[in-house]
């Protein structure tokens, strides 16, 4: 029973990176910043170097991988986010395969342009982070409170 378990954590560990790498290709160039940023999102993911070199050679056509929880919705769009500026620039592509990320997560398209405000950058302090997180998971309780310094 345990190496199911092995095995479908290990088969969300694979396609959340597969998210990342098709994220980064989709300017046509997978840049030596954006590999680097990736491999330690796999090792910090627990993912063996082999495995995550193994990712980068298969084939970049795979359907989009959603994640079932919102929580690990939210930690995927947060790596997506970093990886899209690890360059410091966003490409048209990149904007299509996060805008497409959204819809597949059920969220607004128009939290893109909140996205790229909190990203423009750098990564996000993790406090500003975590109230975007609340108020896209929780949008009730942030209408009853002042309004996030990050939304429109």
């Amino acid at each position: 029973m345990s190496l199911f378990f092995e095995h479908q954590t290990s088969s969300f560990k694979r396609s959340y990176l597969r998210n990342l790498i098709k994220l980064a290709s989709a300017d046509g160039v997978l840049k030596d910043e954006e590999r680097h940023l990736i491999n330690s999102f796999g090792i910090r993911r627990g993912l063996k170097t082999w495995e995550i070199d193994e990712l980068f050679q298969e084939e970049l056509a795979h359907e989009l991988f959603v994640p079932e929880s919102i929580a690990n919705r939210m930690n995927m769009l947060h790596d997506l986010m970093e990886l899209v500026y690890v360059d410091r620039q966003a490409s048209k592509g990149e904007m299509a395969v996060i805008s497409d990320l959204l819809k597949a997560f059920h969220l607004d398209v128009s939290l893109l342009d909140t996205l790229i405000h909190l990203f423009h950058e750098g990564t996000p302090d993790p406090l500003d982070w975590r109230d975007f997180v609340g108020d896209v998971c929780c949008p009730s309780v942030a209408q009853s409170q002042q309004p996030h310094p990050f939304l429109p």
